[in-house]
């Protein structure tokens, strides 16, 4: 009974990875970091990169994903050090480096966060399928405290900066780990 319950989670979780074939070539770009200097997406070339859009006052979706991410990173033993796991800001008025170096130090080694800003946010978002909107919810009068609604897609980017698969948001650990190894057993 319990075997027939498991099996039936991770079928549906493993229905929530697209494969996008052929993989789509990302458009550059270059951000404000964590790490305390610009980033360009294409830095990160040599190596799978896990993305995610969010920002760092969300209160549901983004540290659930980062979690997740926390445990791809665990799961892959020593090959996690192999893999980017970044954050891209769609708060870009809020996270600066700063904040964002200090919230992705909560999920441990391995994090990069981006500042985004609407320019590059709207040039890139069409190839990520990209969506978000500041002040959403019913607390628009008071944009202090509004939240952004945005897409909740995880992206996985293969080593030479191509998008190979698109998640839905509640993808476990295990299914990031079994696309990140995909990736890391291709031949160059």
């Amino acid at each position: 009974m319990m075997f027939t319950a498991c099996s039936a989670v991770s079928t549906s979780s493993t229905t929530t990875a697209t494969t996008i074939d052929p993989p789509t070539v990302l458009s550059d770009f270059q951000l404000p970091a964590s790490t305390g200097h610009d980033l360009r997406l294409s830095d990160l070339r040599g190596q799978p990169v896990l993305l995610y859009f969010g920002y760092t006052r969300c209160p549901d979706y983004c540290p659930i994903t980062l979690s997740e991410f926390r445990r791809t990173r665990e799961q892959l033993g020593a090959d996690g050090e192999k893999v980017h796991f970044v954050l891209i800001s769609v708060d870009p008025a809020h996270d600066t480096p700063e904040v964002l170096a200090a919230y992705l130090r909560g999920f441990g080694e391995g994090f990069i966060g981006l500042q985004g800003d609407d320019a590059t946010l709207r040039r890139i978002g069409k190839e990520y399928g990209l969506t978000y909107r500041h002040g959403g919810g019913h607390q628009h009068h008071n944009h202090g405290d509004a939240g952004v609604e945005h897409s909740t897609a995880s992206y996985l980017i293969d080593q030479n900066g191509r998008l190979r698969i698109v998640y839905q948001y509640g993808t476990v650990a295990s299914v990031y780990v079994e696309g990140i190894r995909s990736l890391l057993n291709e031949i160059p």
